[in-house]
């Protein structure tokens, strides 16, 4: 555990449960304060957007493979019931 000073948290934006870095320098250590994701997008905005809607159209195309394979299922178990019921 390390204790900032709060003058140095407040000047730099370091709250309770942010991550920081440290790392050696030539002149001694350096600490910088890692920001969150969503800061980061803010940062990055377009990259962020880009990273954003490239995940989103990841999951709709997921989400309709799954889809069409339970419509196959389905298909298929209907098939199967109404194969039983004639031969019954």
């Amino acid at each position: 555990m390390m204790h900032l000073p709060a003058e140095l948290r407040e000047r730099f934006g370091i709250k309770p449960g942010d991550k920081v870095e440290l790392r050696a320098t030539r002149y001694g250590i350096a600490l910088e304060r890692i920001p969150s994701l969503m800061e980061a997008f803010g940062r990055f905005k377009g990259v962020g957007e880009t990273w954003a809607r490239e995940l989103l159209e990841e999951k709709r195309e997921e989400l309709a493979k799954e889809e069409a394979e339970f419509r196959r299922m389905e298909a298929a178990r209907e098939r199967r019931g109404r194969a039983s019921k004639v031969r019954a």
